[in-house]
């Protein structure tokens, strides 16, 4: 099964990573992993949920852009242009996986103590989610990772021009651009570590904290963000962050506290990542956009991880390889039952089928 023999190679090559490698392997490595995910989110055929979703809207891409058929402008101009150029729906599906994927791969690459391991939690994670199902979040995604140098270099129009164009394809990344001052705050570990406990408190005791209604009665909305939250307020499932993300939490600013290294990455990914778990808590009135939005704050999870693991292990090789075995246990665990879970709704997931089929 090729779900099975991905995740082998992927976990064998975070093992591997553990030793020094010459630059020229790790940038062969980079190029395998993206080339092989590239093209197994492209080349799939119709088995996951979001592929007939996709498939309309390019089928309608060739009427006029309107703002109630609650689709972004940039993603339906872009079906209209491979539409108009005779090019069949997969060239859709295929020039979003590049991008989306190569992204944050070269982000791994590029800022990740442990590329392998980075790619594992990855691929256990959010790849099938965003990658694979919900691409046009998982491309906004992409273009937000991409501009996080941006926010700790206090660039904050050329953030702000990179989340408008991210908003073209998802318009939840709008969101974003006001957490830009809250990702470059400097607050003291006692502050963050109580913000983590409160949330947590308030996750395990499921309290529903009503915000989007005083948002919608305060704040005029563009008519296709209202159309999005109109759709949003019918899911009535309580959105909770999970257990290991506030413990995640908690270990990253701990990392922080006793590794106070002038990293501004390092400091900013933390950042990122506390106030995914703030942000998913106070819209949990709102599972929809609670549930869509932490994706773009917990996707540092893939790269805070190895710093963790780097930090804990420190020189001994045989620590970093147990706690990795843990993690891949773990993680592999997670993904299968993920894939399980999405198989049981139809035809989706197993057998994987290219698109020619």
């Amino acid at each position: 099964m090729i779900y099975v023999l991905l995740f082998l190679v992927f976990a064998l090559m975070s093992l591997f990573d553990q030793i020094q490698q010459p630059k020229d392997l790790r940038l062969l490595f980079f190029l395998f992993v993206s080339f092989v995910l590239i093209a197994f989110a492209g080349m799939r055929g119709n088995i996951e949920p979001d592929y007939i979703n996709y498939l309309d809207i390019f089928n309608h891409s060739t009427a006029q852009y309107h703002p109630s058929i609650n689709i972004e402008y940039g993603f339906f101009q872009f079906n209209k242009l491979i539409h108009l150029l005779g090019l069949p729906f997969q060239t859709v599906v295929i020039a979003i996986a590049i991008p989306a994927i190569l992204g944050k791969t070269y982000f791994f690459y590029r800022y990740s103590p442990s590329f392998g391991l980075s790619i594992i939690i990855y691929f256990c994670g959010i790849f099938f989610l965003l990658d694979f199902i919900a691409i046009r979040q998982g491309l906004a995604l992409s273009i937000f990772l991409l501009s996080i140098p941006l926010i700790y270099q206090r660039r904050f129009f050329a953030y702000v021009m990179l989340m408008v164009l991210a908003a073209q394809i998802h318009i939840s990344a709008l969101l974003l651009i006001p957490c830009y001052f809250l990702f470059t705050l400097k607050i003291g570990a006692k502050t963050l570590f109580t913000l983590i406990a409160i949330c947590g408190i308030i996750n395990i005791l499921q309290v529903k904290i009503p915000l989007m209604d005083a948002v919608l009665n305060e704040l005029p909305l563009p008519l296709a963000t209202l159309a999005k939250v109109k759709i949003y307020l019918t899911q009535n499932d309580y959105s909770f962050v999970s257990i290991k993300q506030v413990f995640l939490a908690f270990a990253f600013v701990w990392m922080k506290v006793k590794n106070p290294q002038q990293n501004n990455m390092l400091h900013t990914l933390i950042n990122i990542f506390v106030f995914g778990v703030l942000f998913a808590t106070l819209f949990n009135g709102l599972p929809q956009l609670s549930f869509r939005m932490k994706w773009y704050f917990f996707a540092t999870e893939a790269i805070l991880i190895a710093y963790l693991v780097s930090y804990i292990g420190n020189s001994d090789l045989k620590t970093r390889v147990a706690l990795l075995a843990l993690l891949i246990i773990s993680y592999g665990y997670s993904l299968f039952a993920f894939l399980s879970e999405i198989a049981s709704r139809g035809d989706y997931i197993y057998p994987y089928t290219v698109f020619f089929h």
